[in-house]
């Protein structure tokens, strides 16, 4: 099931003849540089490149704007320099990039391209198949995927790992797995047994060997992924099927015998829906966090926003049939008027689930987290936690906790961005489900404004604490998630200042331990900042998701270190850094830099995380580590 198989493509279950595998350029560069408003000035097509129509003036002209810090979203020219010439012109001529692109005449593409590469860095398709499958028992005893149990916890215990806050200062790096020509690894691990699932940012999923990091098989997609791979086992224990969502918001189920596509569906039929957040898998059915690239399209002057509303889907396991679908926004968006370039505006939008969602199975619950509203006029559903059916995805109650966040990429002064705008406080992280040993139960929500919230799920979602271990932001507060040991809640905070607003209270850069039962802040460690002279937007934030084993908690920081924290006091009991080159074992040069988005996952005696992260200025990079206890 698992054996030496190098590559299939995940096409509509077969392989086409004579057809060349996609690059994934449709979606090379983040979604988020789409909408980029610098457009390069008209050109005559197929006018030749020339001396004066060179690639750095061509970069000057039609790229610089965005990408020398114009738009905090959009690469770095030194992370496009990562990106091989065929990978940057693909981007340009069927990608992400070809509206920025329209103007530019073919051979200025190619020039560009050539300029902006660096060709000789760049890795072909290296890879170090294991020699043969490694042995695994009938069963396989746990699978690990995003939360690592259904009410999200993001923590194993004493009987999935050895590693625990006594032996943790023992880790040493194991092995390097590099992404060849990746800027971002934004794809958390998924291990079950002694196989390790992960993708990157150009579609290929890889199966490798938990132990050593040798390549089993891959699989190649056409669209990037950015959420964990959910595995499906059999009754027997034994994985059967791969599940994933993809940027262009279709979701797949992969057979792990045949490692064939068994069915594709999109569930949500706007352009710009995508799925950031894991799905979720249980009994029988998927249920899909829907988010929205429109929030960034919004930059540009000329579209008309927002037409968007952020769902949660519910599909058949076996055939992907949506078994129900919920909107976060009740009402179809409308004509509101028209913006200052004179196109039209809709509302309302937005309220995107970024995250995925937790399964309450005691009360037949989902509850799910959204985003702030992109356009007017505001609903009571945004910067919401929400608690659905689980078997019919009927609202069972909202609790809103910012009203009135209207906001999107073209703030502060673009056309589309709204009056009144809002300061961009999403729940972006899953909420965690836990119930205390006297039967109280509590849901942990972490919301970008730096408040942690304790919610009755029996009371409407009625708030029990309220406590603030952030600063807050744009891009401050908790980002991705939380882990908990079922008695404290271990929070990491990012308090990146990204625009003067988020500056008027210091940063609580770090890790943070909460009581469940109060709320009361435990400990705190605010991490010192060793960013001083970086080029890059460099930090000692936790964006990443943090993940907990008994008596320690690892955080990942946007400066690339890697960190581990004793869950009794919050002292640092080991600390790796990942900004930096590695040899990795598929036989490529793979470099760390910026950890965000995914967290680190624990199984058996290891510990596996990413590094690297090009967007919002960090510093790309194209690792997977993997951390042992040894022998």
């Amino acid at each position: 099931m698992i054996g030496h198989q190098r590559s299939e493509v995940l096409a509509e279950g077969e392989r086409r003849p004579g057809r060349r595998l996609l690059l994934a350029s449709l979606w090379l560069l983040p979604a988020l540089l789409a909408a980029c408003m610098q457009q390069p000035q008209p050109v005559v097509a197929g006018t030749p490149a020339t001396a004066s129509s060179s690639g750095a003036a061509i970069y000057e002209r039609a790229c610089a704007t965005c990408h020398d810090g114009g738009a905090i979203q959009a690469p770095r020219r030194e992370t496009l320099a990562a990106l091989s010439p065929e990978r940057i012109l693909a981007a340009m001529t069927t990608g992400i990039m070809s509206a920025q692109a329209s103007g530019l005449s073919p051979e200025e593409k190619e020039t560009l391209a050539t300029y902006l590469s660096a060709p000789q860095t760049q890795p072909g398709a290296a890879a170090t198949y294991c020699a043969a499958s490694p042995t695994r028992s009938s069963a396989l005893g746990y699978v690990f995927d995003w939360g690592m149990r259904p009410e999200n916890w993001r923590a194993v215990g004493k009987d999935q790992t050895s590693i625990d806050g006594e032996n943790a200062s023992g880790l040493k790096l194991a092995w390097v797995f590099a992404f060849p020509g990746s800027t971002r690894s934004r794809v958390q691990p998924t291990v079950a047994g002694n196989v390790l699932f992960t993708a990157d940012q150009f579609g290929t999923v890889y199966a490798l060997d938990a132990t050593t990091g040798c390549t089993l098989w891959t699989v190649q997609s056409d669209k990037e992924i950015r959420s964990p791979l959910i595995v499906g086992t059999n009754a027997a224990g034994e994985p059967d099927a791969l599940y994933f969502g993809d940027i262009a918001g279709q979701v797949h189920a992969v057979d792990l015998v045949t490692r064939r596509v068994v069915w594709t569906v999109r569930p949500d039929t706007h352009p710009q829906a995508t799925i950031t957040g894991a799905i979720r898998l249980h009994e029988g059915r998927l249920y899909v966090p829907i988010s929205s690239l429109e929030v960034v399209a919004a930059m540009d002057g000329a579209y008309a926003c927002c037409t968007f509303r952020g769902a949660v889907a519910a599909l058949d396991v076996k055939t992907g049939a949506t078994v129900w679908k919920t909107y976060t926004i009740a009402d179809e968006p409308e004509v509101q008027g028209t913006n200052r370039a004179g196109a039209n505006k809709f509302g309302p939008s937005g309220a995107p689930v970024w995250s995925t969602p937790t399964i309450d199975p005691k009360r037949g619950r989902l509850y799910i987290g959204t985003g702030e509203n992109y356009s007017h006029p505001a609903t009571s559903t945004s910067d919401a936690i929400m608690a659905l059916d689980l078997a019919t995805g009927r609202i069972v109650w909202t609790f809103q906790a910012t009203a009135n966040d209207v906001w999107n990429a073209a703030c502060p002064s673009g056309p589309n961005c709204p009056v009144n705008t809002g300061p961009d406080y999403d729940f972006g992280a899953a909420p965690i489900l836990v119930e205390l040993s006297d039967g109280r139960a509590f849901i942990l929500a972490g919301q970008k404004s730096g408040d942690v919230y304790g919610l009755d799920p029996d009371n409407g979602g009625a708030v029990l604490w309220k406590t603030k271990p952030g600063r807050g932001g744009i891009m401050g507060g908790i980002h991705w998630g939380m882990t908990t040991d079922g008695k404290a809640l271990f929070v990491p905070i990012s308090d990146l200042s990204v625009y003067p607003q988020d500056a008027h209270l210091p940063a609580q850069s770090g890790m943070h331990a909460l009581d469940i039962a109060t709320g009361r802040i435990l400990w705190s460690t605010v991490l010192p900042d060793v960013c001083k002279g970086a080029t890059w937007r460099c930090s000692p934030g936790v964006s990443a998701a943090a993940t907990s084993a008994p008596g320690v908690v690892f955080g990942g920081s946007l400066d690339g270190t890697l960190r581990a924290f004793s869950a009794r006091g919050g002292d640092i009991i080991w600390t790796f850094d990942t900004n930096r080159q590695f040899d990795a074992v598929n036989g490529i040069t793979g470099s760390g830099g910026s950890i965000d988005s995914s967290g680190p996952v624990i199984a058996g005696k290891f510990v596996y995380a990413t590094s690297g992260y090009d967007k919002f200025g960090q510093k790309g990079g194209n690792l997977l580590l993997a951390f042992s206890l040894g022998d």
